[in-house]
């Protein structure tokens, strides 16, 4: 089996590192001998001696995936333009694909895996998502003749790390992304990180493989955790909750919802103990019941060991690799199907409040009343000081719709104190 690496950047580099200094172990899980023999990178001088004897390095991408002699491309540049047109030219060409890059699945996966199916060819991927934990092969292989009903999980390391700083160590959340990026969880530019993005494409690829729905990026809400202030996570700890970057995917009836918020999770939950850049996944299925997958959710050398992975299991063939009818996707083609999307006003959650008022008698009764009359069951409510002549008042719900949620606003941004918006949060039960 012959293989090309798109990128030397310090995934690919570390993919290439650890496939020359783990060859004997590689070699004895399969019988099918595996070589790279083309490397192509921008700059051909960073891969120079970094390679196995007897490998090219180009600077041209296309001179891989037209190789006629290459069996496997890699996919480790990143990105989403050049990268999907390069992935499917090395499709047309009939070449199994590896790749980490889940943005240009969750854009373009729809593409990628309906052509890969009329060629016959892989797509895998199991280093796009929360790289050390198996969350891909558990999917489409260990659960596969369960009914999963539910996903939810940290699927983001450097926002975990930053709400991490934050709670344990009271740092602002500029000092905690400068620490992130100081010890490599950030990137110069955290956008994707820290506005949901990244944590959104994840869980657009876990949906299709939990439900057999087509890949669909447009369908998640997400936000992320550029406005969580210190207040909130403060107010959280106080009712037993850790304040969390959740991605989440359920089943409910014949509708699916995906969705990326921060929101509280309770103390007795496993991912209230998911911390620093660690990533956590809680399944739900009808005949497993309940599992819980850690691990670390970045690394090179971490995304390195799936992108290994998946090219043994390609190798192996006969032990899970497509070459026996295991779909790309888990679920034949055929199969896959689409399903309404539950309307984000009819989802149900319990929430949490919080509401900056001016300091005056009779405020905490005013703000209970308006939930009454609204019809909505009160949990807790408490008011805290605030600044000079405000104060915070605190209110967590039963469970009630987001719909009721948006009634019960107008009201509530009201009683306000001028110039300050209501700050709301799912909260998961345990």
């Amino acid at each position: 089996m012959k293989i090309g690496v798109l990128g030397f950047g310090n995934v690919a580099s570390a993919t290439v590192q650890k496939f020359m200094s783990n060859r004997d172990l590689i070699a004895s899980k399969t019988d099918v001998q595996m070589q790279i023999v083309k490397v192509a990178t921008r700059t051909a001088a960073r891969a120079e001696g970094q390679v196995p004897e007897g490998c090219e390095i180009v600077t041209d991408c296309w001179a891989v995936v037209d190789d006629p002699t290459i069996d496997v491309v890699i996919e480790l540049i990143g990105g989403t333009d050049i990268a999907r047109d390069l992935v499917m030219r090395a499709i047309a060409n009939k070449k199994h694909i590896i790749t980490a890059n889940k943005a240009l699945l969750a854009h373009h996966g729809e593409a990628i895996f309906e052509l890969a199916d009329q060629m016959g060819v892989c797509v895998l991927f199991e280093g796009a998502v929360a790289v050390s934990i198996p969350i891909i092969k558990t999917l489409k292989e260990s659960v596969a003749a369960s009914r999963v009903t539910s996903l939810i999980g940290i699927l983001n390391g450097t926002s975990n790390y930053i709400l991490s700083q934050m709670s344990q160590h009271g740092a602002s959340f500029d000092e905690a992304l400068a620490q992130a990026q100081q010890k490599g969880y950030a990137e110069a530019d955290p956008t994707l990180d820290v506005n949901g993005e990244d944590a959104a494409h994840k869980i657009t690829l876990l949906s299709s493989l939990a439900f057999g729905v087509p890949v669909d990026f447009s369908a998640v809400d997400f936000k992320g955790v550029t406005e969580v202030e210190a207040v909130d996570i403060a107010a959280a700890a106080r009712l037993g909750y850790q304040l969390k970057l959740i991605a989440q995917t359920q089943l409910q009836g014949d509708e699916v919802w995906v969705s990326v918020a921060p929101a509280l999770v309770p103390n007795a939950s496993m991912l209230a103990h998911v911390n620093g850049s660690m990533n956590g996944i809680a399944l739900t299925g009808d005949l497993f019941g309940s599992a819980f997958l850690y691990g670390s959710g970045a690394g090179g050398v971490q995304t390195a060991s799936a992108v290994l992975a998946d090219l043994i299991d390609l190798a192996q063939g006969s032990r899970g690799g497509c070459y026996v009818g295991l779909p790309n996707m888990g679920f034949k083609r055929s199969a896959i199907k689409t399903r309404p999307y539950l309307a984000a006003d009819a989802r149900q959650s319990r929430f949490y409040f919080r509401m900056r008022v001016e300091d005056k008698v009779g405020v905490l009764a005013e703000v209970s009343s308006i939930f009454a009359r609204a019809n909505v069951s009160v949990s807790t409510i408490f008011q805290d000081e605030g600044e000079g002549d405000l104060a915070d008042i605190i209110i967590t719900t039963h469970g009630i719709s987001t719909g009721q949620v948006q009634k019960v606003m107008p009201a509530l941004q009201a009683s306000a104190a001028s110039g300050h918006g209501i700050v709301i949060y799912p909260a998961l039960d345990e």
